[in-house]
């Protein structure tokens, strides 16, 4: 007598005999061997995650803890000794100063000319060091030795040659050019512009040595190639250099903005926000004040959060940005 091997009806959704497959079950299966292959992993790296560990709770402890707190008590009233929820008062106050026009018009003049400045002086540094075929060891600890110097120490420095008896006014004097001496950081038409021109001439750092090493990772038969249809140095730079290094153009503008919309120590050390109260006033010094001064730190941190925001907005575009350009 033989035996037949039933099959599933597919009219009535039954299944017949004892060896048809369990379809249904499959999933399921799957998400077991997925778990225990993932538990197999964390226990041949148990020494890595547990060295991971003390970095993963400062991170919480200095970094996100801070951050959640301060976007918590900018919705209430805090000077330390209080707690008193708000709302959006903290919010609408900052949003309603007249400082707080003048702070993000000053802002956005900083940001315009330090990103002009940082995609070209460092990126010409760059590349014509990159040309130079004997010596460009030098020529890099040059640029690069500078870094060394505090930034605060900096600072010093240049409102020191802007002080009234100060470098520029010397050197005016000793040309005979008396009448253009002035107090450079007192004088609300030279103010901003005083602190923007500081660390001139903006070719030595971490952006020279970014142009440098991308313009280095440029392979050399690209160039060759280019070499032999007759481009020169200025065609081959605009026409081939600079649009694969554009990626780095891109990192280097949104750490510029960055850095520049959290930074406040060369308007705070120079002129403390003037001439006047908001003659250099930033956004970043607005929220000082209202920590340092005031004591109002539920407002201070309102502004921070502010500041946070409109980072995190910058930052999600360039990531955005630079995918896009990844997959072209």
């Amino acid at each position: 007598m033989s035996t037949t091997k039933q099959m599933p009806n597919s009219d009535s959704g039954e299944v017949r005999g004892n060896n048809a497959p369990h379809f249904a079950t499959a999933p399921h299966f799957t998400a077991v061997k997925r778990s225990k292959s993932t538990w197999a992993e964390v226990q041949r790296n148990t020494l890595l995650y547990v060295l991971l560990l003390p970095t993963f709770l400062f991170a919480i402890t200095f970094y996100y803890y801070p951050l959640f707190s301060g976007i918590y008590h900018s919705f209430t009233y805090w000077d330390i000794k209080r707690t008193v929820w708000v709302g959006l008062n903290n919010y609408q106050r900052f949003f309603r100063e007249a400082a707080t026009t003048v702070a993000w018009r000053n802002m956005a003049i900083i940001l315009v000319a330090e990103i002009a400045i940082t995609m070209t002086l460092p990126l010409l540094g760059a590349a014509l060091v990159n040309q130079i075929k004997r010596g460009q060891y030098w020529w890099r600890v040059a640029f690069v030795l500078p870094i060394v110097v505090p930034a605060t120490v900096v600072v010093f420095v240049w409102r020191w040659f802007y002080g009234v008896d100060g470098g520029f006014n010397y050197l005016l004097r000793l040309l005979s050019l008396e009448h253009w001496t002035r107090a450079w950081l007192g004088d609300p038409a030279t103010a901003l512009g005083a602190i923007i021109v500081v660390g001139f001439p903006w070719v030595a750092g971490i952006n020279f040595l970014i142009y440098l090493a991308a313009l280095q990772s440029i392979p050399g038969e690209v160039i060759d190639a280019a070499k032999v249809d007759g481009c020169g140095p200025l065609r081959r730079f605009f026409s081939i250099e600079l649009p694969l290094i554009r990626p780095q153009i891109i990192l280097l503008v949104t750490l510029t903005i960055i850095f520049y919309l959290r930074s406040f120590d060369a308007p705070l050390i120079m002129t403390n926000g003037g001439p006047g109260t908001t003659g250099t006033l930033v956004p970043g010094l607005q929220m000082y004040r209202a920590i340092r001064n005031e004591l109002d730190l539920g407002y201070g941190s309102a502004i921070g959060t502010v500041l946070f925001s409109v980072l995190l907005l910058i930052s999600l575009a360039s990531f955005a940005l630079r995918r896009r350009e990844e997959n072209r």
